[in-house]
């Protein structure tokens, strides 16, 4: 195999790759809108929050043909690896996939991790191929859009003042971009709280979390061009953080938002605090960016507190995705 790593510097290279993902998006996720360049190499370059992941191409002749991700973690998950497969449509069922597979196993092997964790469509013929390959079902997600034009809106003002009611005990900070310095420890404590979702029967650690990790999350999306907003409940004005929900838009897709983190502190639950953080991150997505139209979100299939808030806000589902894992 002709397979090398993907320097986010090669502008011919990313620009290959990215078309290899459109194609690939145009046939198995067509509801979904390409990925923007900027996007694209922060992703190479920053990872999610600090810890980037390798990208292989595969090339036949002068084209990309496939890919092979690989992500290490060396924060916690010191015994696992993520990885993902892709080969272009045209030219799926000629072994491509085994061996870019077979290449990964190998490389996972080297780095001392035992185990080994994949994500698919479900129902998909890569759903089929991860079966096939060894690896087991550990989790199903969900992922919901959110039409903002076709929502019922007196009914989300209702749900907003109930939750407002049940939680006025409580106050929202709006914080847009960075986290101010006096509250990053407690941002990054509060989190942790993401880690109460279900993971079905994945074999994974918690994350941890602190401030370095949160500013390289902001880093990140700092250098795609994403303007995030984060809302964050506190008891009472001077309180302990209690929860908080964060969206991001990327300017070249304005009309599109990305939900990250919902959480709400263990202690701080029994409150609709996750309702009032969404309801309201509606009403300050309206003001800041009206030009938005659809936010996506997603959600462990068995999450089902987190479900019925979705649902009630007019989130419909898209797309069903698989969690798979097998020994290396």
């Amino acid at each position: 195999m002709d397979l090398q790593r993907l320097d986010p510097r090669d502008d011919a290279a990313v620009d290959a790759s990215i078309a290899l993902d459109d194609a690939v998006r145009a046939v198995d996720e067509p509801w979904n809108p390409s990925w923007p360049r900027r996007s694209y190499v922060a992703h190479l370059t920053h990872g999610w929050d600090g810890e980037p992941g390798e990208k292989w191409l595969l090339w036949e002749a002068d084209r990309v043909i496939g890919h092979l991700s690989l992500h290490l973690s060396y924060r916690e998950n010191l015994h696992r690896a993520g990885v993902g497969i892709v080969v272009h449509p045209d030219e799926r069922r000629k072994g491509h996939g085994t061996r870019l597979l077979d290449e990964a196993l190998e490389r996972v092997r080297k780095a001392g991790r035992r185990l080994v964790g994949t994500g698919t469509l479900a129902d998909s013929g890569h759903a089929e191929f991860a079966r096939t390959m060894g690896f087991k079902n550990v989790l199903v997600e969900v992922h919901r859009r959110q039409d903002l034009q076709a929502i019922d809106h007196e009914r989300v003002a209702e749900l907003r003042e109930k939750a407002r009611e049940a939680a006025r005990d409580y106050t929202l900070l709006r914080v847009t971009e960075a986290i101010p310095d006096d509250l990053l420890d407690a941002v990054a404590e509060l989190t942790g709280a993401i880690n109460d979702a279900p993971t079905g029967d994945m074999e994974v650690d918690d994350d941890v979390f602190d401030g370095a990790r949160i500013r390289a999350f902001e880093a990140g999306r700092a250098a795609e061009g994403v303007h995030m907003y984060r809302l964050i409940a506190r008891l009472g004005t001077d309180g302990p953080l209690a929860g908080h929900t964060i969206v991001g838009v990327h300017p070249d897709l304005p009309e599109w938002g990305g939900q990250y983190d919902t959480a709400v502190a263990r202690a701080h639950r029994g409150h609709r605090l996750g309702m009032l953080l969404k309801a309201e991150m509606m009403a300050w997505l309206a003001e800041a960016e009206p030009q938005v139209r659809w936010v996506d979100t997603w959600n462990a299939e068995s999450n089902s507190h987190m479900i019925g808030v979705n649902e009630a806000l007019g989130y419909r589902i898209a797309a069903r995705y698989d969690s798979w894992e097998r020994d290396v």
